[in-house]
């Protein structure tokens, strides 16, 4: 499918105006967006020749550039990047685009909405991850020692702007990455993204069903009180399997393999029937989805201690009951699942996936 026309939507609480369409980079639409503020570029320092220094020049930008991988986005590397922009003369009319994957966007949103309590933000995801996952729903963060996205704020972006001509050159492996959190929105939310997936995992309306739906969960609960916890779905073991493999596992690989654990536990809890994920096993499993040999259980069991969903010390996952729904749980959006359960879910993904 090729998308030719942008989408526009409003999310909830903020007028963030989201575009999706087709060489987007290469319209006016930036200036218009700009409204002649001056900007500051801030990319995956990978992009720097590939489109950054180009855009930066075509916009009349300084350009900035972050380290590239999950283990980029820490603290230390936050403060240098707020030293840079002071150093640079930043007010609060300057406008920060953020420009790269899932960890740009996500570390470029932390800085963006501390600096002088905050810049006017607009985001341009260049992989499939980002475009249907980092860039949407408001969300910024940054990692610790402890895990993944434990420090961050709630911060909505003036814009985002989805351009899918980065996605004619994406890697194999990145697409791969991507379809992780694609699927999982099939498993909690649209059933029909995974009767497309399994059709053809590159159609581009992916991207298009994938973000629509994010946005419709996000619209009704911005700040994550209730529904929004179903996004979550895969999440659990996934951040522990990045947080034990010191981001050997790519965030949507993760996303993936926690995501068919997370059904096998809803199935074994009684929720799922085995036909279905018998169905839902049969798709992931067409994926080049492998643990890396480090993969420890207690240093996983440990890693639960630190998710974000956990209350009064007990281990709170997403579960569905069918493809396509998530659990509501007395409007929680989640339940608290024994160390017992999530040891013998673990035991069944060692013994089917090493």
């Amino acid at each position: 499918m090729d998308i030719k026309r942008s989408i526009r939507h409003k999310l909830g609480t903020v007028a963030t105006e989201l575009y999706l369409g087709d060489d987007l980079l290469g319209s006016a639409l930036l200036q218009k967006l700009l409204l002649e503020r001056k900007c500051v570029i801030v990319a995956d320092v990978a992009l720097k020749n590939l489109y950054a220094a180009e855009l930066a020049a075509k916009l009349g930008a300084k350009l900035l550039t972050v380290p590239s991988g999950e283990l980029a986005k820490r603290l230390e590397t936050a403060t240098h990047l707020i030293d840079q922009l002071l150093q640079m003369g930043v007010d609060k009319e300057t406008t920060v685009i953020a420009l790269g994957g899932g960890v740009t966007i996500d570390l470029v949103g932390f800085v963006a909405s501390i600096c002088l309590r905050g810049l006017p933000l607009i985001l341009i995801p260049t992989t499939l991850l980002a475009m249907v996952d980092a860039a949407v729903g408001g969300k910024t963060a940054i990692d610790t020692a402890f895990g993944k996205n434990l420090i961050g704020t709630l911060y909505d972006p003036e814009a985002i702007v989805i351009d899918v001509s980065f996605l004619k050159t994406l890697p194999e492996k990145e697409w791969m990455n991507g379809l992780g959190e694609i699927l999982k929105m099939g498993l909690i939310y649209d059933p029909s993204i995974l009767a497309l997936a399994e059709k053809n995992p590159k159609d581009q309306a992916l991207v298009v069903r994938a973000v629509e739906g994010k946005i419709a969960i996000v619209e009704q609960d911005p700040k994550e009180r209730g529904l929004r916890r179903i996004l979550n779905f895969g999440h659990t073991i996934g951040h522990a399997l990045e947080t034990v493999s010191q981001y050997e596992i790519a965030h949507g690989e993760a996303v993936a393999i926690g995501s068919l654990a997370e059904s096998y536990l809803s199935m074994r809890l009684g929720y799922l029937s085995k036909e279905e994920f018998d169905q839902i096993e049969k798709l992931y499993k067409r994926l080049p989805l492998q643990l890396p040999r480090l993969y420890a259980q207690e240093k996983l069991l440990d890693a639960f201690r630190y998710d974000k969903k956990n209350i009064n010390g007990q281990v709170r996952v997403v579960l569905i009951d069918r493809i396509g729904h998530a659990m509501e749980f007395d409007g929680n959006y989640c339940l608290a699942v024994s160390q017992e359960r999530l040891k013998e879910t673990l035991d069944w993904l060692e013994k089917v996936y090493l």
